[in-house]
């Protein structure tokens, strides 16, 4: 039986998506809070080194006989690694979201 996707289609696939979403995610992020939106550019190259990740945990080496697919800690590592990874990055996200722009004294010479 053949796969509907193979691997190296994956791997294109997820750098195709990796580059649209920084891109995406900075455009957006600078539209939206300004310089310091450029950041959320930074969630395409976060979902590309978590694919990378995923491959090697899940990866079979017939040498050693590891298949990373078969065992629950790897499953269950993968699920602490991403729900603490995004629980990180909300909480960073809605501090950087929160500051306010310093004003400069030329806007509030202006309210004189």
């Amino acid at each position: 039986m053949q796969e509907l996707i193979s691997p190296a289609q994956s791997a294109t696939l997820v750098l195709l998506v990796s580059i649209i979403v920084a891109l995406g995610g900075a455009i957006w992020g600078y539209r939206v809070l300004d310089k310091r939106g450029l950041l959320a550019g930074l969630s395409g190259v976060l979902v590309y080194a978590l694919w990378q990740a995923h491959k090697y945990v899940t990866r079979l080496d017939a040498q050693s006989g590891y298949f990373g697919l078969d065992k629950l800690s790897v499953l269950l590592g993968e699920v602490v690694a991403v729900v603490v990874l995004g629980a990180t990055l909300g909480v960073l996200w809605s501090k950087i979201s929160r500051l306010k722009p310093k004003e400069n004294e030329d806007n509030a010479t202006d309210l004189l």
